[in-house]
């Protein structure tokens, strides 16, 4: 079996089915983990090899495949993350521009805002301090499907006060950041992030697959369902502990986690990114090397740049994102030059705090590696 990827070059290519890739896939929905579908997708220059396992569509029966449409959670960040380098390229915008100056109606005696400056540059590397709006959702959910206005999500971060007083001492990492970003965005440009996404990245890079569906609950095509365990927002569903939410409201995430796309799509943009088709050299550069140390974040993460994690594998110094999204999750794992990638995806996610099942943390950790095996030490760690 082949599915389509596409190319440095924008063609299609025929990704085949790796042996190594398919045992991995294949633990993962093992029982008694509770995935429904697995897939990890490697290139290696124009190399392409895939493993899947497991079901797309538990109704239906649909195979998982990496050519499906996903919910990428949290990758949508470096996606937000270069529009906005972007703008400081253009010097519209400068890493050292306060949220206070940028946004002065956001700030009031009584919230967040009120004490030391947060710069842009500290919203993108999420050494801001600002409290973390999802982690005040519950009182106010009222169904899967609702909306959420980006201004209540702001207003609910800004309600709390920081985790630390002194932006910039240290990561605490925090959705809120970016939709401050997606605000800046938009005043800056006279256009909402949407626009400047498609503009920007979507259509130069020929990513068909992708899009920003804020306010759409329903995904476009044929496309990955998501299942979480939703015990906790819904005690009397059925199956509640593998409940389909692929009709969960991506306007809860926003600028932070909205962006529907595929394996092949994600791919291609980290690669363009990498090798300089987004950014100057050295707004790139400062991009992945403008970090901080993301003290208590799981391995293999040992800092965050500015939208970009990186990571400390045992065959090299890797850079991405991890995607968190209800009934999603998503790694993307690259080079430095983007030639060596791997994007992961599994369709279940928990509500509940019951973490990621060891056999997907493991998969793609060792499929990034490939042969060479996943060994992760300081001393392996390289550029």
């Amino acid at each position: 079996m082949a599915t389509a990827g596409q190319a440095s070059d924008g063609q299609t290519v025929a990704s085949r089915r790796d042996p190594a890739l398919q045992a991995l896939v294949d633990q993962v929905v093992a029982d008694p983990n509770p995935n429904p579908g697995v897939f990890l997708l490697a290139r290696r220059g124009s190399d392409d090899r895939f493993g899947a396992a497991g079901v797309a569509d538990r109704s239906a029966g649909t195979p998982m495949t990496p050519d499906l449409k996903f919910r990428t959670g949290s990758v949508t960040k470096t996606f937000t993350a270069t529009v906005v380098l972007q703008l400081v390229a253009e010097r519209r915008l400068r890493l050292d521009d306060t949220v206070q100056s940028l946004l002065p109606d956001q700030v009031r005696t009584d919230n967040a805002l009120s004490g030391a400056p947060v710069t842009v540059r500290q919203l993108l590397n999420h050494s801001s301090g600002l409290y973390d709006y999802v982690e005040g959702l519950l009182p106010h959910f009222r169904g899967l499907d609702q909306y959420w206005p980006r201004d209540q999500l702001i207003s609910i971060g800004l309600a709390q006060p920081r985790y630390f007083p002194a932006p910039g001492s240290r990561f605490r990492y925090s959705n809120t950041n970016y939709l401050l970003l997606d605000l800046i965005v938009e005043r800056i440009t006279d256009r909402d992030l949407r626009t400047n996404l498609e503009r920007r990245i979507f259509a130069p890079l020929g990513l068909r697959d992708t899009s920003y569906p804020l306010a759409q609950t329903t995904i476009d095509g044929a496309h990955v369902h998501g299942y979480a365990d939703v015990s906790l927002l819904l005690p009397n569903a059925p199956d509640a502990t593998r409940f389909d939410v692929t009709p969960f409201s991506p306007s809860e995430a926003g600028a932070s986690g909205a962006v529907v796309s595929t394996a092949a799509d994600i791919a291609r943009f980290y690669r363009a990114l990498l090798q300089g088709r987004l950014l100057p050299r050295d707004m790139l550069h400062r991009m992945l090397t403008d970090t901080i140390p993301t003290t208590g974040s799981a391995p293999p993460a040992v800092a965050y740049g500015l939208g970009i994690y990186v990571y400390a594998t045992g065959c090299g110094r890797a850079y991405g994102h991890g995607g968190s999204a209800p009934g999603y999750l998503t790694y993307a794992l690259n080079s430095r030059d983007g030639r060596d990638q791997l994007v992961a995806h599994t369709n279940w996610n928990s509500f509940t705090g019951n973490g990621i099942d060891e056999d997907f943390w493991d998969a793609f950790q060792q499929g990034y590696c490939g042969k060479r095996g996943w060994r992760p030490s300081a001393s392996d760690s390289k550029d």
